[in-house]
């Protein structure tokens, strides 16, 4: 779907019509209709909703129409909007989509100093994710890391030590204790998405990425097969569920009866979405996540949860520019928003939420250990949503006992290559 989606959007780049930069600014001396668009859940909602109700309060000439679901199509959707010119003027994205969607074509505005301080972000960090080309193309809304998020009750009533300082091979050793004892358990609420993400993470200590800088697959058909083989054990022992269970909730392993009724003990996850996932289950902590001796990269991703971008072909650039300085840096919105997408990216937005005690130690704790284990940023192939969606078909089929080890890492390399040179 992503790949068709973005065919269309090259062929209107082509045809010279859709990433134009669209008219100049028309509402310095009037009233002003400014469009925002993001997903998230009510946590995320209401308080967006109540900052940008605050910030119109105070600037009665402008009015903010918020658009907003859920996670599911809005990439499809946003990629559409771009295509066709109907963008919402002040858009959050994910990070991974920064690059794929600007080299496209001018689609997003460039950031300077003029529209905010940006000596409140860290300068390597807007770099590293923010940019694109030498340019800085959005801001982060929040500083966000990986996290292994454990039921520590869950954990000891079925004799495994809480404090367990995990690595890839107790994960199994203690994890299929659980299975063990009670079939219906088990140690990991992995979805299939999520089985990507820990993939990826051991390919990174195994080979240092799975795609490189350079475009070139970054592994040999011995550790991609090594790795499946690994992975193979989270099957055979009990220590996640089957894929005919846990796929019905893709990118959604929370709604998951199993894991809301306490029958997963633990979870990978992103600390700005760790209060949603962790739900109303008490007992969690959060604790680092395995590195092997000698990796060559952690995989431990640090990203920013969401980036906040303006379209290129917004009529109201100034405006836009002025709502994102508000959203950004103003104490009022810090307050309102909260941790709605993360502890903040904005120094000031660390120091607001701070003094006012709303940075829990959960997650400032899971903040640190993962800024502290945080590996090296993924390259833009491997960001890709066509190759992430390669890793993904080939982790289903695996997964679903269609193919054995060394036939999944053959076949992932031989794809990975092939979508990479099509790129």
């Amino acid at each position: 779907m992503k790949k068709s989606i973005l065919a269309v959007l090259v062929v209107l780049l082509a045809a010279g019509s859709v990433f134009a930069t669209g008219q100049a600014d028309d509402g310095a001396s009037g009233n002003v209709t400014l469009r925002m668009s993001w997903w998230g859940g009510d946590s995320r909602h209401t308080p967006t909703l109540n900052a940008l109700e605050a910030y119109t309060a105070a600037h009665p000439e402008v009015k903010i129409e918020g658009e907003y679901g859920g996670w599911d199509g809005y990439y499809q959707k946003l990629v559409t909007q771009v295509a066709g010119g109907t963008a919402a003027d002040i858009i959050q994205i994910d990070q991974p989509w920064l690059s794929e969607l600007s080299s496209k074509g001018e689609v997003f505005v460039e950031i300077d100093a003029s529209m905010v301080d940006l000596s409140q972000f860290d300068a390597k960090f807007l770099e590293n994710y923010c940019t694109y080309n030498g340019k800085l193309m959005g801001l982060p809304t929040g500083t966000n890391v990986n996290t292994f998020a454990v039921d520590t009750k869950m954990l000891a009533d079925y004799g495994i030590d809480p404090d367990t300082v995990w690595t890839w091979d107790n994960i199994v050793s203690e994890g299929k204790k659980i299975n063990a004892q009670n079939p219906d358990c088990y140690f990991s609420g992995a979805t299939p998405d999520i089985l990507r993400f820990w993939f990826e993470m051991y390919m990174a200590q195994v080979a240092g990425a799975v795609v490189d800088n350079d475009g070139k697959v970054a592994f040999t058909e011995a550790q991609g097969t090594e790795a499946f083989e690994y992975f193979q054990s989270w099957f055979d022992e009990g220590i996640i569920a089957p894929f005919s269970q846990t796929s019905l909730f893709f990118q959604k392993f929370q709604e998951n009866p199993s894991w809301i009724t306490g029958e997963m003990a633990t979870t990978w996850t992103w600390v700005s979405s760790m209060n949603k996932d962790i739900g109303n289950r008490p007992n969690f902590e959060t604790r680092q996540l395995p590195v092997m001796d000698g990796a060559a990269n952690s995989g431990v991703l640090m990203r920013p949860s969401q980036i906040m971008v303006i379209h290129s072909r917004s009529k109201h650039k100034a405006e836009a520019a002025d709502v994102m300085k508000y959203l950004f840096t103003d104490t009022e919105a810090l307050e309102i928003l909260g941790l709605a997408r993360g502890i903040p990216s904005a120094e000031i937005g660390r120091s607001v939420l701070a003094s006012k005690g709303a940075i829990s130690v959960m997650a400032e704790t899971a903040t640190n250990e993962g800024i502290a284990q945080a590996g090296l940023p993924q390259s833009v192939y491997q960001m890709n949503s066509e190759v992430m969606q390669v890793m993904q078909d080939i982790i289903d089929e695996f997964g679903f006992g269609k193919l054995t080890p060394a036939e999944a890492s053959r076949k992932l390399i031989a794809n990975l290559e092939s979508t990479i040179a099509n790129l």
